[in-house]
């Protein structure tokens, strides 16, 4: 046995760490790589839902073209629940990339996510009724942000026929305001996307309701009915 020393019987020193206060330039360094990758996330969602909505463009016009040749409905592709119903052009449009869009029978969010939707609801496109056309803001309907009185707009239905509109209304409205959807008289295009447009909100109160009426009477003869769908103003 070793005999005890006064260094043994010495109480053991404990060993203490100085805490280490972030200073403000720290924190400042922190804050500003939080910043970068939230906006790099958010960069690289957007663009990717640009790139979905606009590589589904091409695939709905190949499904659209085989409407125009034989008058069945196709599925632009295979899982997809639903079909083109209409061709919509912005006349006198800057970008002639994207000056002309194609429509999906259906406002579901999924439709919405691919092309702008058309409701459906009593009416028959080109033919009679209101033609109610919903699209997001910051894809497909982001062009309406510049939308003016007279702009010419041009719908084409799955016969092939074409009518020319022309903008008489533009109107901001609450989101379960559904007056300027309703039927009127005579025919109509009504097209509408959440608001504002630069809106970082995921759901928005307001609605952008652009109302549309034809350059002339189209006819009507023979035009056969639709079922009534319910709308779905979702976006």
């Amino acid at each position: 046995m070793k005999p005890l020393t006064a260094k043994a019987l010495a109480p053991k020193q404990i060993r203490t760490r100085r805490l280490i206060r972030p200073t403000r330039k720290s924190v400042a360094r922190s804050v500003v790589v939080v910043v970068a990758i939230l906006g790099l996330s958010l960069i690289l969602k957007g663009g990717y839902m640009q790139a979905k909505a606009h590589f589904a463009q091409y695939l709905i016009e190949q499904a659209w073209q085989q409407t125009l040749a034989d008058g069945l409905q196709h599925k632009p592709w295979s899982w997809a629940d639903t079909f083109p119903v209409a061709k919509l052009a912005f006349i006198g449009a800057d970008d002639n990339n994207q000056a002309e869009l194609y429509v999906l029978a259906g406002t579901s969010g999924r439709n919405l996510a691919f092309a702008p939707a058309a409701m459906l609801a009593n009416n028959q496109i080109n033919q009679w009724g209101n033609t109610i056309i919903a699209g997001h803001r910051d894809t497909h309907f982001a062009r309406l942000k510049g939308i003016a009185y007279g702009q010419l707009l041009r719908l084409q239905d799955s016969s092939a026929n074409e009518v020319l509109y022309r903008v008489t209304q533009v109107a901001i409205v609450a989101e379960d305001d559904i007056s300027l959807m309703q039927m009127g008289e005579g025919l109509q295009l009504t097209l509408v996307t959440c608001y504002p447009f630069d809106g970082l909100a995921g759901h928005s109160q307001w609605r952008f309701v652009v109302i549309a009426t034809p350059e002339y009477d189209p006819p009507i003869e023979g035009v056969k009915q639709t079922a009534n769908l319910p709308l779905d103003l979702s976006m």
